[in-house]
């Protein structure tokens, strides 16, 4: 009975200087819900950790103030992150030895500022934590646009066009752009023009602004020379101007492009020498100037340029101009080598 009075005194006792203790400010409720689910789903202490992990990256004053927010209201699942530093006492405490460094304390700084998702140390959080960062909101960048097309050359037509772009930045400078293109045009009886346009490209940039990329792109065209065609390439770029106004970066590289011919249906497969241009210019708070140039040098060989101005209404809206002028160098009868193609879209942005 003694001991049983003795031992309830005692947590009673241990309870009362935990909460009296200062800690860091309580976690946002959604992150104290996640914490108490994984608390009683999780009987692994590893599994449990990894999302005290995870919440700890997410959050301000990192594993120091989800240590306090277990200690408080977890008290049960405190062994799972017993190696981590006890939250942080502003009170003066007794002189006493000093205790040993925590076991993992070389993760992060803990109980400073928020640190950037992108910048979480190696390792840190798990497989889940490294989940959560690529799926983090402001990860991607790019844009929605919809309008006409007004297209010359081979063709007189007026297109209703659909686009997405999305782009991405990851770590240690490896960036993928990417864009998807989609052209309908119809007449009182049947669709004229049912056309798509897909692009991708890897690149990773070193710090002396030398790197390398690899990428393709696949385009059906129900009124070109060529009903389908595709190439695929690789090689090294150079990041000529990388300015508060001015971007510029230049690349070159080989690959294979293949076509389709549209009356035969004999297809062609040949090697060619890449090289490209990318350039954005910020006029102003509201307009930017970009150009894409695309040339291919050997069998099939071809130049393709892009230009657009991108002026915005407010907000992520904005209205785009853009004008694409493509060349086959090959001759064909009853073909024009030079199609233009003028577009105006409605954009909405966001990064």
């Amino acid at each position: 009975m003694l001991k049983s009075l003795a031992a309830v005194t005692a947590a009673g006792l241990a309870s009362i200087i935990m909460l009296a203790a200062p800690v860091a400010a309580e976690l946002p409720q959604a992150y104290q819900a996640l914490l108490a689910e994984a608390a009683d789903r999780q009987d692994d202490d590893a599994r449990f950790l990894e999302t005290a992990d995870m919440v700890a990256v997410l959050v301000e004053g990192g594993r120091a103030a989800v240590h306090a927010d277990i200690l408080a209201h977890l008290p049960h699942r405190a062994s799972a992150v017993a190696g981590w530093p006890l939250p942080a006492v502003t009170d003066a405490a007794p002189a006493g030895p000093a205790s040993p460094p925590a076991e993992h304390a070389e993760h992060r700084s803990l109980g400073g500022a928020p640190i950037a998702l992108g910048g979480a140390p190696e390792g840190s959080g798990g497989w889940l934590a490294g989940s959560i960062r690529m799926m983090r909101p402001d990860s991607w960048a790019g844009h929605v646009r919809a309008g006409i097309q007004l297209e010359r050359g081979n063709s007189e037509l007026t297109d209703f066009t659909f686009a997405v772009e999305l782009d991405r930045e990851f770590e240690q400078g490896w960036r993928i752009d990417s864009q998807f293109e989609y052209f309908l045009s119809e007449s009182a009886t049947h669709t004229t023009r049912d056309n798509w346009l897909v692009e991708l490209r890897t690149t990773r940039e070193l710090d002396s602004g030398i790197g390398y990329y690899g990428g393709g792109s696949y385009e059906r065209d129900l009124i070109g020379i060529y009903e389908r065609s595709a190439f695929v390439t690789a090689g090294g770029i150079w990041h000529a101007l990388d300015g508060p106004k001015l971007d510029w970066v230049l690349r070159g590289g080989a690959g294979q492009r293949f076509r389709e011919d549209r009356l035969n249906g004999e297809t062609l497969t040949d090697w060619v020498a890449e090289a490209g241009s990318s350039l954005h210019y910020q006029i102003s708070e509201t307009a930017r100037f970009s150009s894409e140039t695309t040339a291919f040098l050997g069998g099939g060989s071809r130049v393709d340029q892009r230009f657009s101005l991108t002026n915005r209404l407010f907000g992520n809206w904005a209205v785009q101009t853009g004008l694409r002028i493509e060349h086959e160098f090959e001759t064909r009868a009853g073909y024009e080598p030079t199609d233009t193609r003028l577009d105006i879209s409605l954009l909405y942005a966001f990064d």
